[in-house]
């Protein structure tokens, strides 16, 4: 019994060393335009040469863009006040030389297909206006906006999952503040 359990802790840990680890994205750059009545948030994310390289050989990517507004307060922590969440997923297809990329905001799914892989990549890691409106309703004092891109290891088997809770569900997590601004 003991031989066994030895063994499968061992073909574990081969598993788990065999994970190829997965690259990311490099960085977040986005920009804020303050209207009267909302704030308009637009931004891309600059994938690593490795993300690049792994979505055109047929490697599947997870995104997840968190894009979330703060007030600041000086001794209390930050107050979150209202936020949005786009996921993105990458699947190319090497062979038919197809890339798909699918966009999940809220309640809306969308999904475009494209022969290029770089038209897809521009079009999956760019962040187009996410509004936030009603900002006159705030109280006044000072806010900022935080991005979270969160790339996405693929998913372990279920099981495996509660027995190796300490594997990080996504490989890289970046995370990028705007500077303050007075509201409203």
């Amino acid at each position: 019994m003991k031989k066994k359990l030895i063994a499968i802790s061992i073909c574990l840990l081969i598993f788990i060393f065999k994970l190829n680890y997965v690259f990311a994205i490099e960085d977040i750059d986005f920009s804020i335009k303050k209207n009267s009545n909302s704030l308009e948030v637009n931004g891309k994310i600059i994938p690593s040469k490795e993300f690049v390289e792994d979505f055109k050989s047929g490697m599947g990517k997870d995104i997840q863009i968190l894009i979330e507004l703060y007030r600041r307060w000086s001794i209390i922590p930050d107050e979150f006040i209202v936020g949005k969440k786009i996921q993105r997923t990458f699947n190319s297809d090497p062979i038919k030389e197809e890339y798909i990329v699918k966009n999940l905001e809220g309640q809306i799914l969308k999904e475009k297909r494209f022969k290029n892989s770089m038209d897809a990549l521009v079009w999956g890691l760019n962040i187009e206006s996410i509004e936030f409106d009603n900002i006159k309703i705030f109280d006044p004092g000072k806010y900022y906006i935080k991005i979270t891109v969160e790339s996405n290891i693929k998913k372990l088997p279920l099981i495996l999952e509660h027995f190796l809770f300490f594997i990080p569900k996504y490989e890289i997590k970046k995370v990028k503040e705007s500077e303050r601004f007075n509201l409203p």
